[in-house]
């Protein structure tokens, strides 16, 4: 006899839901083997659930701007989905194990920083972590310039200017609904045009 999931179990999956970029266990083993076959569905859910979180949570626990948190983010995005790839991330809170990467990963970059500030310009050599850097952000501007102008001012507005939503939708004449689907698609379009243009 099949049991019925108690109230219980339930909100034990959607916990472990909510750890995992909302993905059940099965849909990440069955994108992960997706994404092992060149799709990168899985790649975009983790860029959609978490980048934003992620960012912000670094700006506010580290005290930093928002470009280097950026920074740290992109490169945490990028090694998470290379251990993807590798076999090494299994489903386990992954969403903790991404923010626990970007942080290292910022406070790599404090001790880059604060290193580099000791020795002169000559002196300075630019290791591949640093020519990485510079093609993401090449790759993430290319992608920038390309939303349009429509997108582009209203992710601005909402996440460097720190508008509110519905503040934003009364300036339009919109409904906070119909402005929320709005971002919603200018973000997709913002991670397709990116993904389209870098692979690694």
């Amino acid at each position: 006899m099949k049991h019925q999931p108690t109230e219980h179990t339930t909100e034990n999956n959607r916990a472990k839901a909510k750890q995992n970029f909302g993905l059940t266990e099965a849909q990440f083993d069955k994108m992960l083997q997706k994404m092992k076959n060149g799709d990168d569905d899985l790649f975009e859910k983790i860029f959609l659930a978490q980048f934003e979180e992620t960012i912000t949570y670094l700006m506010n626990r580290y005290n930093t701007d928002r470009s280097t948190a950026y920074d740290a983010t992109m490169d945490a995005l990028l090694k998470f989905r290379k251990r993807l790839l590798e076999g090494k991330i299994t489903y386990y809170n992954m969403r903790f194990l991404f923010t626990q990467m970007a942080s290292q990963f910022l406070t790599d970059a404090f001790k880059k920083k604060a290193k580099l500030s000791e020795i002169d310009d000559d002196d300075r050599v630019e290791d591949e972590f640093e020519k990485v850097d510079d093609a993401i952000l090449d790759y993430l501007d290319a992608a920038w310039k390309l939303l349009g102008n429509q997108c582009s001012k209203l992710l601005e507005n909402y996440y460097y200017k720190k508008i509110a939503l519905k503040e934003l939708a009364d300036t339009l004449g919109k409904s906070d609904a119909a402005l929320r689907k709005q971002k919603q698609r200018c973000l997709e379009t913002l991670r397709s045009i990116f993904l389209k243009h870098y692979k690694q």
